[in-house]
C-alpha cells in the first residue's frame, strides 16, 4: 500500500492574527491554481516566524517538489519544526518519512514513536499507522491485540484503510477465532469509503454465516454510519 502524507488546509485563524489567515489562505488559493511558486512564498515567511501549520505545508512542497526541487531533507527539517510544536499532521508526516526511509535512514522504531504522538491526539491516520506496525511487528514487536486496538480507533473515523483492516483481521481470525460476521460488517464500512477490494473479504465472510446474519450485518453497517460509529461491532 501506499501511504499519502497530509497536509494542513486550513488554518488555526481563531488563534492567529488576521494578516496571518489571509497570508495562509494566499497560498492555499496559489496551490489550488498550480501556483506552487506563489504558494511556497506566502507559506515560507510565515513557517520562518514559526507558524506551525505553514512549516507543515512547507514540509509538504519540499516533499512533493512543488515550486521548489524535491528535497526529503528540507522536508524533514520543516516537519519537525511543526511537529515539535506539537502539530499532529506534522508528527504524522515525520513518522512517515521515517517508516519509507525518505531523508533519512529507515527507522521504524522512530516512526512509531512519531505515530503515538499524533494519535494520542486523535489522528486517524496515525492511529492506523500504528496497527499496521503493530500488525506487522515493524518497530515493535507483533501484537495483535494493539493492531486490532488502533485499527479500530481509526475505523470509527471513517478511515477507509483501518476499516479494511480491521475486517481483514476479523476474517483472519489474528489473535483469535475468525468473526465473519464482525468481518462482513467493517467490509462494508470499508467499501462504502471506497476500498473496492473490501469485497474480497465480504465475499469469504458471506460463505461462513447464515443468510440472514449477513442482512443484518448491512443494516449493522447502516446503524454504524447512523450512529456516527457509536454503535459498531468492537
Amino acid at each position: 500500500m501506499k501511504y499519502f502524507l497530509r497536509i494542513i488546509l486550513m488554518c488555526s485563524c481563531m488563534a492567529s492574527p488576521l494578516a496571518f489567515g489571509e497570508a495562509f489562505e494566499a497560498g492555499l488559493s496559489a496551490l489550488e491554481r498550480g501556483h506552487y511558486s506563489t504558494a511556497m512564498r506566502a507559506w515560507l515567511k510565515l513557517a520562518r516566524s514559526g507558524a506551525a501549520e505553514a512549516q507543515n505545508n512547507v514540509g509538504h512542497m519540499y516533499e512533493e517538489g512543488y515550486g521548489v526541487s524535491q528535497n526529503y531533507a528540507q522536508a524533514m527539517t520543516w516537519y519537525k519544526q511543526s511537529a515539535e510544536q506539537g502539530l499532529p499532521e506534522a508528527q504524522h508526516n515525520v513518522g512517515m518519512l521515517y517508516f519509507h526511509g525518505y531523508g533519512t535512514a529507515q527507522n521504524y522504531r522512530v516512526a512509531l514513536q512519531w505515530f503515538k504522538r499524533a494519535a494520542q491526539q486523535d489522528l486517524a491516520d496515525s492511529q492506523y499507522m500504528l496497527g499496521l506496525s503493530y500488525h506487522q511487528g515493524k518497530g515493535v514487536g507483533l501484537d495483535y491485540e494493539l493492531a486490532k486496538y488502533w485499527f479500530l480507533k481509526s475505523a470509527k473515523q471513517a478511515y477507509a484503510n483501518a476499516q479494511f483492516m480491521l475486517a481483514f483481521m476479523l476474517q483472519a481470525g489474528d489473535g483469535g477465532e475468525s468473526e465473519p460476521f464482525k468481518a462482513l460488517v467493517w467490509s462494508e464500512l470499508a467499501r462504502r469509503h471506497g476500498k473496492t477490494d473490501a469485497d474480497d473479504i465480504a465475499n469469504l465472510s458471506k460463505l461462513l454465516v447464515e443468510d440472514e446474519e449477513i442482512a443484518r450485518a448491512l443494516a449493522y453497517a447502516d446503524q454504524c454510519l447512523e450512529t456516527n460509529y457509536q454503535k459498531c461491532p468492537q
